[in-house]
């Protein structure tokens, strides 16, 4: 059984700083990298919306078998700090090679090697992130400690988010006069991605394996899937997950976009823009286990979701200004600040009951992990196919194709987040368990 002890300031800035180094360089790809696509890697919308796509069918295919071995990988090896190391290593420099040039390329080829680095980083991201965090069910033994540690996670990620976007444009713009700054972006970001995941492997290498991981015998992958569907619980926070990470991508990828066609403004306009957004979310994560002690679960989350529509509205009512998408951005950020710290809890919570009974806690986080890199994916795919709806943008201000562009900018995440709210009602009775 795991320790119950309460984890250390050190492991938890430890654990915290790997969520940090993980997705501070490939923060980057929901940020910037359709427009990378379409604009400087000359590849058609409609072709870069399927591009990303890729690594998604791969994810739903292979992310719970990638996730129990994962386990077994740890088994082997006593615990999961070697796959840490390897992870801190090879993330940033598939990070890098995704904005190298490959303009000069035949079409087909470039797509074919964008594909291929696109599949490797998403698969191999997957191998990290279990056994990142997994490791919270072998450091803490309760739902406290395994809280606090999620919390780190969150405020990790939030912290990477707010560092991509207030670093990435200016670094573009920094390194402009080579391949349009995306590849210094790119090497500058990933270095800072080496050190904050060896912070962490430093903190946590030695943590024992105690749980979560089946033994020599153990039933067939597709018959363990089917055991995992008992747990409706998880399935339903699972799906609020795909479709609030839609939500989030749609409004990331579309505000390049935005920013350079509906404001006029350069790509420097965008940190501006994110980051009070970025400011919020990490307010957010710090008050969401505050709130979560004073309202049950259900409710939380309801009044969230709520909360990031009435943000995403406000984009399309709102006058047309930074000041007003400012203060959108402030509302959208503070609500899903929340929202991330209270569904990985409870997801967590989730996996590791079940990992008790002896199911690998690899299989569900791999099966979380695919639904969370699907929902980010997930609407940067949508508004890749919608701008072939939308059409050219080289036309006077005012024309049809700016009011489709508004539309598919604000109302791809409405509707994410509207349906967002359906999975709650089957989940409130099945959060009073967790």
């Amino acid at each position: 059984m795991a320790d119950a002890r309460a984890p250390s300031r050190l492991v938890i800035a430890g654990f915290g700083a790997g969520a940090l180094g993980a997705h501070l360089s490939a923060g980057t790809i929901p940020l910037l990298f359709l427009f990378y696509l379409t604009e400087f890697a000359k590849v058609p919308p409609a072709l870069a919306g399927v591009l990303l796509a890729v690594p998604k069918i791969a994810d739903l295919l292979l992310d719970p078998w990638i996730g129990r071995r994962t386990d077994d990988l740890a088994r082997r090896m006593g615990s999961r700090g070697a796959l840490l190391g390897l992870g801190s290593i090879v993330l940033p420099v598939l990070t890098l090679l995704l904005f190298a040039p490959v303009a000069g390329l035949p079409l087909p080829l470039r797509v074919g090697v964008l594909g291929v680095l696109l599949v490797a980083m998403s698969l191999l991201s997957t191998v990290y992130t279990v056994a990142h965090t997994a490791l919270a069910s072998e450091i803490a033994g309760d739902m406290g400690g395994r809280s606090t540690l999620m919390s780190a996670r969150a405020i990790g990620q939030t912290l990477s988010g707010l560092l991509a976007s207030m670093l990435a444009p200016l670094l573009v713009s920094a390194f402009s006069d080579f391949h349009g700054g995306y590849l210094g972006m790119s090497a500058v970001l990933g270095l800072m991605s080496v050190v904050a995941m060896g912070l962490c492997w430093g903190a946590v290498r030695r943590v024992p394996l105690r749980t979560g991981v089946e033994g020599e015998t153990r039933p067939p992958l597709l018959k363990a899937l089917r055991q995992t569907l008992s747990n409706k619980a998880f399935y339903c926070i699972a799906l609020v997950l795909v479709l609030m990470g839609a939500a989030s991508s749609a409004l990331f990828s579309a505000l390049p976009y935005a920013n350079k066609h509906l404001l006029r403004a350069g790509p420097e306009n965008l940190s501006l823009l994110l980051t009070p957004m970025f400011v919020a979310l990490l307010v957010g994560v710090s008050l969401s286990p505050w709130l979560t002690k004073r309202l049950r679960p259900a409710m939380l989350l309801g009044w969230a979701l709520l909360v990031a529509l009435a943000g995403v509205l406000w984009f399309a009512v709102g006058p047309r200004g930074n000041a007003s998408l400012v203060t959108g951005g402030l509302v959208f950020g503070l609500a899903c600040g929340v929202l991330t710290v209270l569904i990985s809890t409870l997801a967590i919570e989730a996996c590791t009951r079940s990992s008790a009974h002896g199911e690998s806690l690899g299989l569900y986080l791999g099966i979380l992990f695919s639904a969370e890199k699907l929902g980010q994916s997930l609407g940067g795919i949508v508004v890749g196919v919608g701008l072939e709806w939308v059409g050219s943008l080289e036309v006077p201000a005012g024309s049809p194709a700016f009011h489709r562009l508004e539309l598919l900018w604000v109302g791809v995440p409405a509707l994410a987040l509207t349906i967002a709210l359906l999975p709650l009602i089957p989940l409130h009775a099945r959060l009073r368990a967790l």
